[in-house]
C-alpha cells in the first residue's frame, strides 16, 4: 500500500485550503483569475504534458537502429550439449543508415514537438478567453442582482404606498392587487438573478479547477470603455501570433520532412558485421562482413511511400490555407461584433437608459401627486427593468466581443514571448 508522510500530507492540505481561502477571502481582478486558471486548469496541464512527451521523442528519433548480437553453434553431437560444439561464432552487426535519414527523423520529431507546443499555447489562449468571458458573466450577474434588488425595492415601496392610498380611499383595491403582483414578479426576478450569479461562479470555479461553491467575487467593474481598432492591423497580428495557425505551419514543415525522408529510403542501408569464430581443433578466427539493403522493389513500396508523403504535403498546405482563411474570418466576425455593440452601448448610455430612469421618476412623482394612474407606474417600472437588463446584456456582449477579438488575434502571445526572452 502506498503511504505518504503525515507532514507532507498536512503541508499539501494546508496549501490547498490556503488557496481556497485566498479565493474566498478577497475579491480578485480578471487578470488575477486568468493567472490562477493558467496555473491550475487541467486542460492546460494535459496539453503541457503532451508537449513534454513530444519533446522526449526527439532524441530517440535521431538514433541508429539497435545493433544485433548473435551466437551460433554448429556440429553439435547432442542438442543440449553446447560445450561440445564443432564450430562456434559470436558476432555483432550494426546497420548504418544514410546520415540524412536520422537527421530528418529528428527534424520531423522536432516539428511534431513544436506543433504540440503551439497546441499548448492555443489551449492557454482559449482558457484565458474562457476565464475572461466567465468574469464578464460574473460581473453581469452581480449587476443583474443589483438591478433586481433595486426593482424589488421600488415595487415594494410602490405596493406599500398603494396600500396607504387604498386605506385612505384614494385608490381602488384593484390597484393594490396589481402592485402586489408586481412586487411578486420582482421577487421572482431577484431569485432568478441569484441563480444566474451562482451559475456564473460555478463556471469560473470550474475553469480554476476548484470547488464549485467557492464564493468568488470580482473586484473590478467591467464598464464600457470606447476602443478604436484597425481591422487590417488586427488581421495581420492574427496571422503572425495565432498559435493554432503557427501549428499548421509547423505541421506543414514536418510533412515536407516526411516527404524527404521517404525519398531517402531509396538509398541503400549499409550493414557491418564482425564475428569471432572458433573451430575445434583448428583455433580461433575473425571474420567481417559488409552487406547492402537494396531497394529492389522500390517501384512498389518506396514509390508508394513517396506518393503518400507528397499527398500529405499537399493536404497540409490546403489545411494551412483553410486555417488562415478561418483566422481572418474570425477576426472580421469579432471586429464587427465589437463595432455593433459599441454603437448599441453608446445609444443606451447616452439616450435609452437615462430616458427610462427619468420617465420612471416622472411617472412616480405624478402618481404620488394624483396625476398618473397605477398602470402608468407599472408600465414605467417594467420598462426601466427591461432597459437596465438590456444595458447589462449589451455590456456583457461587448466584453465577450473584446475577449473573442483578443482570442482571434492570438491573445497576449506577443507580450508573453517578449517577457520570456528577457
Amino acid at each position: 500500500m502506498l503511504k505518504y508522510p503525515l507532514p507532507a500530507l498536512g503541508l499539501g492540505l494546508a496549501l490547498f485550503f490556503s488557496f481556497v481561502n485566498h479565493l474566498a477571502a478577497q475579491p480578485l481582478t480578471q487578470a488575477q483569475l486568468i493567472q490562477l486558471a493558467l496555473e491550475h486548469n487541467p486542460r492546460i496541464r494535459a496539453a503541457q504534458k503532451t508537449w513534454e512527451a513530444a519533446r522526449a521523442r526527439i532524441w530517440p528519433a535521431r538514433m541508429l537502429p539497435d545493433p544485433e548480437l548473435s551466437f551460433e553453434y554448429e556440429a553439435l553431437p547432442e542438442a543440449p550439449s553446447l560445450s561440445r560444439f564443432g564450430e562456434r561464432s559470436i558476432g555483432v552487426a550494426q546497420t548504418l543508415e544514410f546520415p540524412a535519414r536520422p537527421y530528418l527523423r529528428g527534424q520531423i520529431a522536432a516539428q511534431e514537438a513544436q506543433v504540440a507546443e503551439l497546441e499548448y499555447e492555443a489551449v492557454r489562449t482559449e482558457v484565458a478567453a474562457e476565464v475572461a468571458q466567465a468574469c464578464g458573466r460574473l460581473w453581469a450577474g452581480q449587476r443583474r442582482l443589483g438591478y433586481a434588488e433595486e426593482s424589488l425595492r421600488l415595487a415594494t415601496e410602490f405596493r406599500d404606498r398603494t396600500l396607504v392610498r387604498v386605506d385612505a380611499g384614494d385608490a381602488a383595491r384593484a390597484e393594490l392587487l396589481r402592485a402586489v403582483v408586481e412586487a411578486g414578479r420582482a421577487e421572482v426576478g431577484k431569485a432568478t438573478a441569484q441563480q444566474q450569479l451562482r451559475q456564473a461562479r460555478a463556471v469560473l470555479n470550474t475553469l480554476l479547477n476548484q470547488d464549485l461553491s467557492i464564493p468568488i467575487e470580482l473586484s473590478e467593474n467591467l464598464n464600457y470603455t470606447p476602443v478604436a481598432f484597425d481591422l487590417q492591423d488586427l488581421q495581420q497580428q492574427a496571422l503572425v501570433h495565432r498559435p493554432d495557425l503557427q501549428g499548421f505551419r509547423a505541421h506543414l514543415k514536418g510533412t515536407v520532412g516526411t516527404q524527404r525522408l521517404a525519398t531517402y529510403a531509396l538509398v541503400p542501408d549499409l550493414n557491418l558485421g564482425m564475428a569471432s569464430q572458433k573451430i575445434r581443433g583448428e583455433g580461433d578466427f575473425w571474420k567481417a562482413g559488409l552487406s547492402l539493403r537494396v531497394p529492389l522493389w522500390a517501384w512498389g513500396k518506396q514509390r508508394g511511400e513517396i506518393a503518400s508523403a507528397r499527398a500529405g504535403v499537399a493536404r497540409a498546405q490546403a489545411e494551412e490555407l483553410a486555417a488562415r482563411n478561418q483566422v481572418l474570418l474570425e477576426v472580421l466576425g469579432a471586429f464587427l461584433k465589437v463595432e455593433i455593440t459599441q454603437h448599441q452601448l453608446q445609444l443606451y448610455r447616452d439616450r435609452v437608459l437615462p430616458s427610462a430612469e427619468e420617465a420612471y421618476r416622472y411617472v412616480r412623482r405624478r402618481y404620488d401627486e394624483g396625476g398618473a394612474s397605477y398602470l402608468e407606474v407599472i408600465d414605467a417600472g417594467r420598462t426601466l427593468a427591461e432597459v437596465r437588463t438590456a444595458w447589462v446584456e449589451i455590456q456583457l456582449d461587448y466584453h465577450i466581443g473584446i475577449t473573442d477579438l483578443t482570442k482571434a488575434i492570438g491573445g497576449n502571445q506577443r507580450d508573453k514571448k517578449k517577457e520570456e526572452t528577457r
